[in-house]
């Protein structure tokens, strides 16, 4: 057995052992009491978010045979084409990448596997952008800078109708944002959308009294106090932030994707359902024993559902190429 082989049989008896693990309600303590601190010295947020961002970015898994394309300016990002897709030329379509981890940490590093398999799985491009993040930059500056890297895009000669967004966490409500704010600003929107558990109301109320989510490792009692460092001064119930008072109508078609243990889930199936009301599509597929953040770490139902996202995003820009 080689070397690399080694590594990914350890890679998913690790994953496999955590995953019962946080099943045990003791689980929820350690990870809770960290954010806790995190979160009453923001200061900290600083100072270990790059050491957060290094235990991500060589924990989470990679499609072999990548190419990376690092962006600086005028927007920071980075171009992923897995091998899929590096045939594909410009015109065949992009997916705008937008990181979650609760708008505090996390980049398009951390998150080049989840964009890698993305790619592999749409044979499409991904641009995953770096926004800024609290608590330095509280809202709306992430949303600034996702409307600013979304404005790149089309100057740089790609077509609204074949591009697709996907966001995971806090990227999935980035996503939602970024349409709204396409949509109120009179500018062209993106032809789908993805999510994968997506922040929907920073207010959580709904989660922490979703009986659902007591043996889940994330408190979203907890999750609420890390959120409200981006929210900072504002009203978390502005339709900005909470997106189930946002007008939901003329949305592009989206498909929402999350695990049974979701902790949002509760959010997730009301926004879901508010989107069809409106008069919209959003597709819900939910991947049972699946919890938060299995997309960074997919193995099972976590790769089957990025293959799903993946065709969903893919059948979008085929049928914009074939009526143009």
């Amino acid at each position: 057995m080689n070397a690399r082989t080694m590594a990914k049989v350890l890679r998913r008896r690790s994953l496999a052992v955590v995953d019962r693990l946080s099943y045990l309600p003791v689980s929820r303590l350690p990870l809770n009491i960290m954010l806790n601190v995190l979160v009453s010295q923001r200061w900290l947020f600083t100072g270990l978010r790059p050491a957060a961002d290094y235990l991500i970015a060589h924990t989470t898994a990679v499609v072999p045979g990548i190419r990376v394309k690092r962006v600086s300016a005028p927007v920071q990002g980075e171009w992923i084409w897995a091998p899929e897709a590096q045939a594909a030329v410009a015109a065949a379509g992009v997916v705008f990448v937008l990181h979650g981890s609760g708008y505090l940490i996390c980049s398009s590093r951390t998150h080049r596997g989840f964009a890698s398999h993305l790619s592999e799985y749409s044979g499409m491009p991904t641009f995953a952008v770096d926004y800024r993040l609290a608590p330095e930059h509280p809202f709306p500056a992430a949303e600034d800078d996702a409307f600013a890297a979304y404005r790149w895009l089309l100057a740089q000669g790609h077509d609204p109708a074949k591009i697709v967004v996907a966001g995971d966490s806090a990227g999935g409500h980035l996503a939602v944002a970024l349409a709204l704010r396409l949509r109120s600003e009179g500018m062209p929107a993106p032809a789908a959308i993805a999510l994968f558990g997506p922040l929907i109301d920073p207010s959580y109320r709904a989660c922490i009294a979703d009986p659902r989510v007591r043996n889940q490792p994330l408190d979203p009692r907890t999750a609420k106090r890390a959120v409200a460092l981006y929210v900072g001064d504002h009203d978390d119930q502005d339709p900005r932030l909470c997106l189930l008072n946002a007008d939901l109508s003329d949305l592009p078609p989206i498909q929402l994707h999350y695990g049974s243990r979701e902790v949002m889930r509760a959010d997730a199936e009301a926004f879901a359902a508010q989107v069809v009301e409106s008069g919209g599509r959003c597709d819900e597929q939910m991947w049972p024993g699946l919890m938060h953040g299995y997309w960074l770490w997919p193995r099972d139902g976590g790769l089957t559902s990025l293959q799903v996202a993946g065709h969903f995003l893919r059948t979008t820009v085929t049928e914009a190429n074939a009526a143009s």
